[in-house]
């Protein structure tokens, strides 16, 4: 992988120093999501608690939110400091594998929030009302840890895939996210700011899925590099020559950030960035038309068939 990738640069034209941060907008665009998620989740518990008079617990829930965000940034050291054990082959497998996981669980949390978004705050009220009924304070502390270790694991793995390490352009791009997300949880829930947040969600929601696209296909270029991966390794174009993706040219660097641009991609890389986004937006589809069941039943199915227990005759495999 390019160590360039998404690191803070310079371009000296001139005598004139350019500076250009092609990481801070995607870690922006992250942090601002999943600090509104976490925000907006622990908003609801927070306004439900006063709501029926049990402002005391609120401590539970701050007690769960810090255990959260310290458990958060561990698994952010523990990323980084695997990484630096990794050299070569296992560095590049590495970069490729935490790459297409941070694909999964970003595209995973985008689509599910499309799909549950409009439940959520009578869904956290119930499990509320359950807990407080039942005195299990604790519970209300592990409710709001799991709401935000969630995001911030979201995150993490996604700090992860696009740089492969800890790079200081994205923490500070998704660090500035973070604080203007809890600026505005603060905003909807203690100044009653009006915000349209199915806008919010969709908007943001589709910029990570662009950016997820790009990440997709780099996952893939460093697997194939790796060895992993060697069909289609063919180039579908060479444009480093015009325009390159690298610092020495400051539009192709940033579209690299933004949507994965490659000045010389594979057959593998261009057929699956075409896949991702037909995938998605299948999926996008579906949630929206009501007929996600039609992706996800032949995936019950086949967990069925793995759970079934075998029955003696054969003649009887072919009885439903």
């Amino acid at each position: 992988m390019r160590r360039s990738y998404f690191v803070a640069y310079r371009v000296h034209r001139e005598g004139v120093t350019v500076v250009v941060v092609g990481g801070v907008v995607p870690g922006l665009i992250v942090g601002l999501r999943e600090g509104v998620e976490g925000a907006l989740i622990i908003g609801i518990i927070l306004a439900y608690l006063t709501k029926i008079g049990q402002r005391p617990l609120h401590r539970y829930v701050f007690l769960g939110t810090g255990a959260a965000f310290a458990g958060s940034v561990v698994i952010a050291g523990f990323l980084a400091l695997l990484h630096v054990e990794f050299g070569g082959v296992g560095e590049k497998l590495f970069e490729g594998f935490a790459a297409i996981l941070a694909v999964v669980v970003l595209t995973s949390m985008v689509l599910w929030m499309l799909k549950a978004a409009k439940d959520i705050r009578r869904l956290v009220e119930r499990r509320i009302s359950l807990l407080v009924d039942r005195r299990q304070m604790m519970g209300l502390a592990s409710l709001a840890f799991i709401a935000v270790f969630r995001e911030g694991v979201e995150t993490v793995l996604f700090m992860a895939g696009l740089t492969a390490t800890i790079g200081p352009d994205v923490v500070v791009g998704a660090g500035v996210g973070l604080v203007i997300a809890a600026f505005l949880g603060y905003g909807l829930f203690a100044a009653s700011w009006k915000i349209n947040l199915r806008r919010f969600f969709q908007g943001t929601g589709l910029l990570l899925i662009i950016i997820a696209a790009g990440l997709f296909s780099l996952g893939l270029h460093e697997l194939q590099e790796a060895g992993v991966l060697p069909w289609l390794s063919a180039e579908v174009y060479n444009l480093q020559g015009s325009f390159r993706d690298d610092e020495t040219n400051p539009a192709g660097y940033i579209l690299r950030g933004l949507v994965g641009y490659n000045d010389n991609p594979s057959q593998l890389e261009v057929v699956g960035y075409a896949a991702y986004w037909i995938l998605a937006g299948a999926m996008y589809w579906g949630i929206r038309t009501g007929k996600i069941e039609f992706f996800t039943r032949p995936l019950h199915r086949v967990w069925a068939m793995i759970r079934r227990t075998p029955k003696p005759s054969g003649a009887d495999l072919h009885s439903e």
